[in-house]
């Protein structure tokens, strides 16, 4: 009989070891962790989890402490982890988008215990959901205006996504961010976001100088006088403030403090 105990003891404490541990891991693995919000986010069944891996970064270390040999403890690089996450956009295509638990550990890294500007994993989480749908929302206004005005070799040079304006956002308004309904890779629009009161978001219009260069001397000609009627486009969809261009120092907008 106390034998059986002695087994039966033994079984449950490596249940319950087995148990915890199988917790941990969902809890640093996010896809795990935020399954549901992947889901919602995502689309249920139109998303994967990839690959997983753990990096070290090329600036910010952290302190390792090793008890049983303080000669050992010191400032390592951070290690952080990173998740590949695979979904199909509004246009049907395959995108392959990474999730990083790097921000939190850096936020947790400047801001103590109690500070109102350290972030809970949900809030760094949905921070890097935020990340996703400004390029998405970006693609559908470049796929929708600028390649309906400009050709293909002078689109290429743009680079349009979802920005803000006055700083990174409290935590809070990632909490705020997550309760609108719109907010979904395949749903979000440059409208929800400039119209929403969650935030100071605009659209980002920018051109890369070494891919201009690489136009010819008309293709560059051509994109810079079509800089006026992009302008005005956007404005009449979005309105005044609600975007800012810029394709060099001479084809520019830009508002600052509210000007």
């Amino acid at each position: 009989m106390k034998k059986v105990k002695k087994v039966i003891t033994i079984v449950i404490f490596l249940a319950l070891a087995a148990g915890i541990a199988a917790g941990v891991y969902a809890f640093r693995n996010w896809p795990l962790r935020f399954h549901s919000e992947l889901d919602r986010f995502f689309g249920e069944k139109n998303w994967e989890s990839l690959s997983g891996a753990t990096k070290e970064s090329l600036i910010h270390t952290e302190y390792v402490s090793v008890r049983n040999s303080p000669e050992l403890s010191g400032n390592e690089p951070m290690r952080y982890k990173d998740w590949s996450i695979g979904f199909t956009n509004r246009y049907g295509e395959e995108e392959i988008w990474e999730i990083t638990n790097y921000t939190l550990k850096v936020n947790h890294d400047r801001h103590w215990l109690l500070s109102p500007e350290r972030y809970s994993a949900k809030q760094a989480f949905v921070q890097q959901l935020m990340d996703i749908s400004f390029v998405a929302a970006g693609d559908a206004v470049y796929r929708e205006l600028v390649c309906e005005i400009l050709p293909e070799n002078e689109a290429e040079c743009l680079r349009v996504s979802i920005s803000y304006r006055g700083g990174n956002p409290e935590p809070g308004v990632y909490d705020e961010l997550w309760k609108e309904p719109w907010f979904t890779a395949n749903t979000a629009t440059a409208a929800d976001f400039i119209e929403s009161d969650v935030y100071d978001f605009y659209i980002d219009v920018f051109a890369y100088n070494y891919r201009v260069e690489k136009l010819t001397d008309r293709e560059r000609e051509h994109m810079m006088e079509s800089y006026e009627e992009i302008r005005q486009v956007l404005e009449e969809r979005y309105g005044e403030r609600a975007y800012e261009i810029y394709f060099d120092s001479d084809h520019c907008t830009a508002y600052y403090g509210g000007e």
